[in-house]
């Protein structure tokens, strides 16, 4: 098949990945082109997947702003301009809308420009115009939903595309059924598809390291739980290790930087880190805190520790309850339960790291979900 993928465009699909979306599209292009399909990747400046055709598209990702998933508005005043409108007032400018807009419609252009070399579109974008301009390339498009429905503009564009219920032509695929279940008062979702990863290239670790820690892999942002992590870990006297890019600057020096400049022997932040490296440190780590504040859609980094053999601690929270096998892989605490999640790492010890690895073998490989995929859009075509 010849498939077009639009990428998320506010961070290049290479390593470090912005996160797990972003580390999701590349082994899905990379996947599907290794199994002869053809397939275009429109991502920002600075993309890079193997044996995958990369259009310049002239978008430099440094311009635009992430989304905000926390709710709490991080912008200053003085960051607004204004311009004049037609009666001589002023009125605020949102230059990060309009800038993501023009991405995207430039992105969906070159596609169309390219439409009858392609098959079919496959989305994975959570801003409104990647919503909204889909339909100018003509051809049949899935979007695949990696966030909980928070934002009401996203709502409205799904509820408009593909009601609950109808048969309009715009496909969605979601990456868990507690995702999709979220989406279900709003709209149509046509398949829930797993994220899959590369289980054998992550090394498996049969023991901790020698120096016991524990790991936080993920954005640095308010709905990840970091501050929960960091309290956690400190309650069990033992070093947490976090990796992770920052996501949203504001909280990291207001809420992060301090605990960690406060506590230097009991939490050190690695920055964002190779895949490779990430591996690694999961592979040695005695567990991995997964507290969220959030719904997670799906959970990749649970995925990827288990796929390491180190158990998960999380809040039992979204897709990380289909995920994590409570009991076997982990241990899902009640949401917010900080005493829990401690009581959860004195136990650790009694999970069979080997049962964590062949968990995620059997459910979660690429392989798994390019199979599905492959189905998807075959039904699609048909």
């Amino acid at each position: 098949m010849r498939i077009a993928l639009l990428a998320p465009l506010v961070a290049p699909i290479a390593p470090p990945f912005l996160g797990g979306a972003q580390a999701l599209l590349a082994d899905l292009a990379s996947g599907l082109a290794a199994r002869g399909h053809q397939v275009t990747l429109y991502a920002a400046d600075g993309s890079q997947a193997p044996g995958v055709q990369i259009p310049s598209l002239g978008i430099d990702s440094t311009q635009l702003t992430p989304a905000n998933f926390s709710g709490q508005d991080n912008q200053q005043a003085d960051d607004e301009d204004e311009d004049d409108d037609e009666s001589g007032g002023l009125v605020p400018v949102d230059h990060a809308a309009y800038l993501s807009d023009y991405a995207f419609l430039r992105a969906y252009r070159a596609i169309a420009d390219h439409a009858r070399d392609y098959d079919l579109v496959h989305a994975h974008a959570y801003d409104v115009p990647a919503f909204s301009y889909a339909s100018i390339t003509g051809l049949p498009v899935v979007h695949t939903l990696h966030l909980p429905p928070l934002d009401a503009g996203v709502r409205d564009a799904l509820a408009t595309l593909a009601p609950p219920h109808s048969s309009m032509p715009t496909r969605l695929v979601t990456v868990s059924q507690a995702c999709a279940a979220l989406y279900a008062p709003f709209c149509r979702i046509d398949a829930v598809i797993y994220n899959g990863i590369r289980v054998e290239q992550i090394p498996f670790g049969a023991q901790p390291a020698q120096e016991p820690y524990l790991l936080y892999a993920g954005r640095i942002t308010p709905e990840k739980g970091v501050e929960d992590a960091l309290e956690i870990a400190r309650r069990t006297g033992k070093r947490l290790l976090l990796a992770g890019g920052v996501y949203d600057q504001h909280y990291f020096a207001q809420h992060i930087e301090p605990l960690l400049q406060a506590h230097p022997d009991e939490a050190q932040y690695l920055g964002a880190i190779p895949h490779e490296e990430l591996w690694r440190l999961m592979a040695g780590a005695e567990a991995l805190l997964v507290p969220s504040h959030w719904d997670e859609p799906f959970g990749l980094v649970a995925c990827e520790a288990q796929a390491a053999g180190t158990p998960v601690v999380a809040y039992a929270r979204g897709g990380l309850r289909e995920v994590v096998a409570d009991g076997v892989t982990g241990w899902l605490v009640p949401p917010d339960d900080q005493d829990a999640a401690v009581t959860a790492l004195g136990n650790i010890a009694a999970l069979d790291r080997a049962a964590c690895r062949l968990w995620v073998s059997e459910r979660f490989s690429l392989d798994t979900m390019l199979d599905a995929y492959e189905l998807f859009y075959q039904g699609m075509l048909d």
